[in-house]
């Protein structure tokens, strides 16, 4: 019996050794698990902030492209060196042959039709919002949406002694709580729109057929394409008097509404380290003789 009851306790002590040992597998795995997680967040965040790095020095680049292009001419046009985009760039410069991938593209805002002439002292014009809804028709919106979309503008502008009903604008994104806009809506009407802190001039050399038509509701979208396809084979124009005297029509009371030099530019840029990706989007004011200022950003 006695040599029985050893036998017992010998066999507990040999299951509880292997339980500790059990135990303590488990926590070192655990342990394990949780430095592997530290080391995964610490390379993701460095590579973040490589990411970050290399995306202000794209802006850098955005910003010295543009001053050079207004030095070097008087006009702004899509053959310049500004509208070439850059994709998937590499840009790597360390030592552990990881990879920087950028890509960026400048995009004239002056070649899009500002929100901001739908409103003038604080009143609607009615005018405006029937050609915004002319090119909400012909990109499949709701026209009703230019009515909403210009008192959206309206009560965002403080009255008087009395403060904004809402809250500013400063991008077309800001519009995505509008009822009855949808991102998809929004995201059509990316390349046609733009929210500027003041009244532009459209760009003759950049906008499209359909921002002219908006932006000179007198134009017939067909000559609009006619002088566009013109435009695109290198006939730039050199001035405004120019873009009226092709157009065959007197400049007259319109020519304060076109241009052929812009000021105004949006810069998008993504930069890709390894799992890390991070974006950037800056609104840049030219200014004559100077760098570039941001105006607003956002990402990065």
């Amino acid at each position: 019996m006695k040599a029985l009851s050893r036998f017992h306790q010998r066999g507990a002590a040999i299951i509880a050794a292997l339980l500790i040992a059990l135990a303590a597998t488990v926590a070192a795995a655990a342990v394990l698990q949780r430095q592997g997680l530290l080391v995964d967040t610490l390379v993701g965040e460095r590579d973040r902030a490589q990411a970050e790095w290399i995306l202000r020095g794209g802006l850098d680049w955005a910003r010295i492209i543009l001053r050079n292009d207004g030095v070097r001419s008087p006009t702004t046009r899509l053959d310049g060196v500004w509208a070439q985009p850059i994709v998937g760039l590499n840009v790597s410069a360390f030592d552990d042959g990881r990879e920087a991938l950028f890509s960026g593209r400048i995009e004239d805002e002056q070649g899009k039709y500002n929100l901001r002439h739908l409103v003038s002292k604080g009143k609607i014009l009615p005018e405006e919002v029937e050609a915004l809804g002319r090119l909400f028709t012909s990109l499949d919106i709701p026209a009703g949406l230019a009515g909403a979309v210009a008192q959206r503008l309206l009560d965002a502008e403080p009255i008087e002694d009395e403060p904004a009903r809402a809250p500013g604008l400063r991008r077309l994104a800001d519009l995505a709580g509008l009822p009855g806009m949808t991102a998809e809506q929004l995201r059509i009407l990316r390349p046609y729109l733009t929210v500027l802190p003041g009244a532009t001039a459209v760009n003759v050399n950049t906008a499209s057929a359909e921002v002219l038509g908006t932006a000179l509701p007198s134009l017939p979208l067909a000559a609009a394409r006619e002088l566009i396809t013109e435009r695109d084979r290198g006939l730039w124009f050199t001035s405004g008097a120019d873009f009226f005297n092709r157009l065959g029509t007197s400049a007259g009371a319109t020519t304060g509404r076109v241009a052929v030099r812009s000021d105004w530019f949006l810069v998008s840029g993504e930069v890709a380290v390894n799992e890390a990706v991070v974006g950037v989007q800056a609104l840049l004011q030219r200014r004559a003789g100077q760098q570039p200022v941001v105006r607003w950003m956002v990402g990065g």
